[in-house]
């Protein structure tokens, strides 16, 4: 359920995929985030960079090349043997909205015949164009393959859901899903829930009832235990934490799961707090910051 590794499964064979858009899209963060799980901040590209991952032994390309208008001619020669070309736009930035415009349709002939996936990040700001005002202003009706995909390099949403679509237009199979969990949440160091966010495989009675107050219960008796699975009515409980949290992660126990996979996630996602939130003490936490930081990095966990 980590980022990384969802997608090492995603892909079986090399595959170059080619990360064009303006400068300030957000190209490179997205390959950071990709490698890493977490938001950092980025210089612009300068030139073409090629980053290489290991995908069940066999290496897969990101092609990132600048978006400066003096590094756009370098796109179409890119573009010729690529798979898959991801546009990234700044769906927050309007104003550029033009310029974006003309740079994606002096590629039309090189993209006719190849899955275009238009990525609107920075999801997490507002105000940002909605798919349809961004398939009207970019005119993408006339083009014969797109997708447009909201997506945050920032905070982690969508991101799998992303790629899981890239994986589905490569290789015309749908990726299995094989990790349903019922119900996240997020606790403090005082073993205080912070936010939870309900799968839809969730049973409105499951955090209404005793099960939520075993688990927070739980939390607070063994915050600083090596603890880390509980089993209560038919449900495995996986606990991770960090220095100023901990996530609890509720499956059901009847489901076949990769139960490193499920705990991977939890880790990627408090390191991410950690990162996104450092050195919160538990009476200061941004309670509000924590819950949309769950709820959009959860959609990689839920995807």
């Amino acid at each position: 359920m980590g980022i990384l590794n969802i997608l090492n499964k995603i892909f079986s064979k090399s595959k170059k995929v080619v990360v064009v858009g303006l400068d300030n899209s957000g190209k490179s963060t997205l390959i950071s985030f990709l490698k890493t799980g977490t938001f950092k901040e980025h210089t612009p590209t300068m030139g073409k960079l090629e980053s290489t991952m290991e995908v069940q032994g066999v290496r897969m390309n990101l092609i990132d090349i600048g978006g400066q208008s003096d590094f756009r001619s370098l796109w179409m020669g890119e573009l010729n043997d690529a798979e898959c070309i991801l546009f990234m736009l700044d769906a927050n930035a309007k104003h550029r909205f033009k310029e974006a415009k003309k740079e994606l349709w002096k590629l039309s002939k090189a993209i006719e015949n190849k899955p275009l996936f238009i990525l609107a990040n920075k999801h997490d700001l507002s105000p940002i164009a909605s798919i349809g005002e961004i398939i009207q202003e970019f005119d993408l009706m006339k083009l014969p393959n797109f997708e447009v995909l909201p997506i945050s390099c920032k905070t982690g949403y969508g991101i799998v859901n992303a790629f899981s679509k890239v994986y589905l237009r490569l290789t015309g199979v749908p990726l299995e899903k094989k990790l349903k969990p019922i119900a996240l949440t997020v606790f403090n160091q005082g073993g205080v829930p912070l936010t939870t966010k309900e799968g839809e495989y969730c049973d409105d009675d499951i955090l209404k009832g005793g099960l939520f107050t075993a688990i927070t219960e739980f939390v607070k008796e063994s915050y600083n235990s090596e603890l880390n699975q509980l089993r209560l009515e038919g449900k495995l409980i996986i606990f991770k934490k960090t220095t100023n949290y901990m996530a609890s992660l509720v499956i059901d126990e009847g489901q076949s799961f990769d139960i490193n996979e499920a705990e991977l996630g939890l880790r990627e996602l408090l390191n991410h707090l950690e990162n996104m939130c450092p050195s919160e003490e538990s009476d200061n936490i941004d309670v509000h910051k924590i819950d949309f930081l769950v709820k959009q990095y959860s959609t990689n966990i839920f995807s």
